[in-house]
């Protein structure tokens, strides 16, 4: 009877050992999945979250300077930012009162719903600077790139059509007319794709600047004839980028060199 007990006793103490041994493997490896998880979590965010706020930047790159988005006090939350469930808040400020040629643009985005702490928090700037004279025979103030402002745009693909369609462009000088002589273009799509045609109507009456066949990046393409925009003047969808039967999924940057050889902001559309 007593080797009996004793040999109950002996297998308690072994479960109580595995039990243990258990627990010092198990918790570790517990905490190590949920470590995983976060990690998976945090990456998708992270990868979603990058591209929306290029999106958003994009979208600030593209605005005139006194658009009133980019008023000064402008404080907007968007909820569900592109259809994701994320939020995004746009913040505006002068970065240089009393001057106010400079502004401050914030941009944070949450999570849907949750506006306490941002995944992400970015700053760009835009100006409005009037330049002084320059050193040469003319005003720095007369550079012609400085006149140019693009806005709107989007990506269209339907069928054989892929392009870049309902650009805006506008000569904010009250005085000068501005002429564009160059275009480059860097892009982004399925494979083989190609920019094929920049067109930009109605301004003079002609359509077609440039033709061919471009693999991405494209540049300079001079524009044939080229296009003068007048002082003072907006020009709805007059911009059009071509590509060839393969989608379209980004225009990276479309830059335009102007006549006096200054070349524009890098615009682009996600």
């Amino acid at each position: 009877m007593i080797n009996k007990y004793k040999k109950r006793g002996f297998v308690l103490i072994e479960l109580i050992i595995t039990i243990t041994l258990m627990g010092i493997i198990m918790v570790p490896l517990g905490i190590m999945s949920m470590e995983f998880m976060r990690g998976i979590v945090y990456s998708r965010d992270s990868g979603v979250v990058d591209g929306l706020a290029k999106v958003e930047m994009a979208k600030i790159n593209n605005l005139v300077f006194g658009d009133t988005t980019l008023a000064d006090g402008y404080d907007n939350t968007a909820t569900n930012y592109e259809g994701y469930p994320y939020d995004l808040r746009r913040i505006v400020n002068f970065a240089n009162p009393p001057a106010n040629t400079l502004k401050k643009v914030q941009v944070r985005i949450y999570p849907s719903g949750n506006i306490i702490t941002p995944l992400l928090n970015t700053i760009t700037y835009r100006a409005d600077v009037s330049y002084g004279a320059g050193s040469g025979s003319g005003s720095a103030g007369s550079i012609a790139a400085n006149f140019l402002e693009m806005t709107g745009g989007n990506i269209y693909n339907s069928g054989s059509a892929h392009q870049l369609i309902n650009v805006t462009m506008q000569n904010i000088s009250p005085s000068l007319s501005i002429t564009i002589t160059a275009a480059e273009v860097s892009f982004t799509g399925a494979s083989g794709i190609k920019l094929q045609k920049i067109t930009i109507n109605a301004v003079d009456g002609t359509r077609s600047r440039w033709s061919g066949s471009r693999s991405s990046p494209a540049g300079p393409l001079s524009l044939s004839p080229t296009t003068t925009l007048a002082a003072g003047t907006s020009y709805s969808n007059p911009v059009l980028l071509d590509f060839n039967n393969k989608r379209l999924d980004t225009v990276e940057s479309l830059v335009f060199t102007m006549s006096d050889g200054s070349t524009t902001t890098d615009y682009s559309w996600p």
